[in-house]
């Protein structure tokens, strides 16, 4: 399959909102990073997934623990999470994006290598990825963990990365679990399966179930007319901030 590179130009004009894209359970059909722990971790993750349930411990110490249980080569990891399946639609919602300049980014609590994998298996290239890291030092699988904060215990935190990469733009979020929970309180809309969409419900922030991305896709060309009849405007969707500023920040972080 020849691969689909995706590079964001400047474009000439304002860029309405920030798209942010949750990765497992959202773009991949299933959980990958919890597929790949199931088969080559030894027990003991089962107690770290336990207390992470519990709201004992943040996915970021689960995760952690987790990883340290799997002596398998980190090539044989990788090529194995290529295998997992993505949304077929994706690579479309992606060619919207592109074509009308709206920036966008992968956030995720997964990490980046299994990530990249999946998404160069499917033909897709050049999507910013803000995820965990993964290597291996004498036969030990090593995680890191550069997108999180002292006041998050996410292994990505997504409201501090949104943050540093939106640039004050408004900003949609898609994802389906608890790591979306709080980024979704902080964007204007939310696009949600899953758990999160009953958080959605519960906390009555404004949102759309989605099935795949064919859905998502054809809301936002329908947000994308109503932007092009109001030009020069930015589109007002609920809770959106009043802003003016428009940047790219230099100080981002760590992608991919």
């Amino acid at each position: 399959m020849k691969p689909t590179t995706y590079n964001q130009p400047l474009f000439p004009f304002r860029p309405k909102f920030f798209v942010t894209i949750d990765f497992d359970g959202t773009i991949s059909t299933s959980d990958v990073t919890d597929a790949v722990i199931r088969k080559f971790a030894r027990d003991g993750w089962q107690e770290a997934e336990e207390l992470w349930e519990a709201g004992q411990i943040g996915s970021r110490e689960c995760l952690a623990r987790q990883m340290a249980l799997i002596d398998a080569p980190l090539a044989r990891i990788i090529a194995y999470a290529a295998t997992q399946p993505i949304d077929p639609a994706f690579s479309g919602f992606m060619d919207v994006l592109n074509c009308h300049g709206i920036p966008y980014a992968i956030l995720s609590d997964g990490f980046i290598p299994i990530i990249q994998g999946i998404l160069a298996q499917a033909g897709l290239q050049n999507i910013p990825v803000y995820a965990s890291g993964l290597s291996q030092e004498k036969g030990k699988i090593k995680t890191s963990f550069a997108n999180t904060s002292a006041a998050c215990h996410s292994g990505t935190c997504k409201c501090k990365t949104a943050a540093l990469l939106s640039g004050g733009l408004p900003i949609i979020h898609i994802g389906d679990g608890r790591s979306d929970f709080c980024i979704a309180q902080k964007a204007a809309y939310v696009f949600c399966r899953g758990k999160l969409t009953g958080f959605c419900v519960e906390k009555e922030l404004v949102h759309s179930p989605f099935m795949d991305f064919s859905e998502v896709t054809a809301v936002l060309q329908a947000l994308l007319v109503q932007q092009d009849c109001l030009p020069g405007q930015a589109t007002k969707m609920p809770s959106q901030p009043e802003t003016n500023r428009v940047f790219f920040p230099a100080d981002q972080p760590a992608a991919a």
